[in-house]
């Protein structure tokens, strides 16, 4: 079982908490650190070692090295989760899943949850997209300390009082890991849903609006597609805004099993991006250049 989590390759893992290489020099991939912010990339992966260096820091190793920095833990189950959730593999989530929810985040604590204002914040979801007033409407700001060391984090909140939480260089939870629900209307469901991996392609997805009238299931991690399922009876039509990747496609086909037809993949708006925010950022980026 370790040596398969081992042999996930950093960069698909990389990829997958967002962050992409700057540079490539052969088999070595240079990055802005994704654990703390610097403008000149000095954190080295060699994809044929699957290996990785951070300069600033003086410290380097495998994926359970990099997710010890990461989730800051040294709790080996809890590390396994935390790259289940973020690169699905069957043996790796079948681990997960056995493991205690009341483990997510074993370090974290004084965790306090208020309104989104920190401008770092919001800076960082506009650097994704996103306007500071769809960001305030639909997110939290999270303040914790781990091993006591204060953190911030945008929050969003989960049908299990959990929350996922996300900065420029931290993707993980707090309390039980599930799938978010966002009716649109408060006097009953719609006829439609729109499903996405992740908040941040939710937000897009407002800010492209797109999915006006829609209610929303916000998976936060393929591994929870079994627990969507429940909320999708009824539904005429379920729009499905997955990443272009193989996760993406197989909990497309899981969800097509059961619902034929009704499954939509939306994907093809963005088939030339891995997901939703990805094109979003492009789409911006090139009405700047005009």
């Amino acid at each position: 079982m370790l040596k398969e989590i081992k042999s996930i390759p950093l960069a698909a893992f990389l990829s997958r908490l967002e962050h992409e290489p700057a540079a490539r020099k052969g088999t070595r991939l240079w990055y802005k650190s994704p654990l703390r912010q610097e403008k000149t990339p000095s954190f080295k992966v060699d994809t044929a070692l699957n290996c990785w260096y951070y300069f600033g820091l003086g410290r380097g190793g495998n994926i359970i090295d990099l997710a010890t920095e990461l989730y800051q833990s040294t709790d080996l189950r809890y590390l396994m989760r935390c790259i289940a959730d973020n690169h699905p593999m069957p043996s790796v989530q079948t681990v997960a899943s056995s493991y205690p929810q009341r483990h997510s985040a074993p370090s974290m604590a004084r965790f306090e949850v208020v309104p989104l204002e920190h401008r770092a914040l919001v800076a960082y979801l506009q650097d994704r997209g996103i306007p500071a007033h769809i960001a305030k409407a639909n997110c939290k700001e999270a303040h914790y300390s781990v091993n006591g060391k204060s953190y911030f984090a945008v929050a969003f909140e989960n049908v299990n009082n959990g929350w996922e939480l996300r900065n420029r260089y931290f993707k993980g939870c707090r309390g039980r890991k599930d799938i978010s629900y966002l009716p649109w209307a408060r006097d009953g469901p719609s006829t439609e849903c729109a499903m996405f991996e992740g908040f941040i392609d939710y937000l897009s997805a407002l800010t492209l609006d797109i999915i006006s009238g829609a209610d929303a299931i916000i998976l936060n991690s393929v591994v929870n597609v079994n627990k969507a399922v429940p909320y999708l009876k009824g539904y005429t039509a379920i729009n499905c805004y997955l990443d272009n990747d193989n996760a993406g496609q197989t909990a497309f086909a899981e969800l097509t099993a059961i619902y034929g037809s009704t499954v939509i993949d939306r994907s093809t708006l963005y088939s030339e991006f891995k997901d939703l925010n990805e094109y979003l950022t492009n789409k911006i980026f090139n009405q700047q250049k005009i």
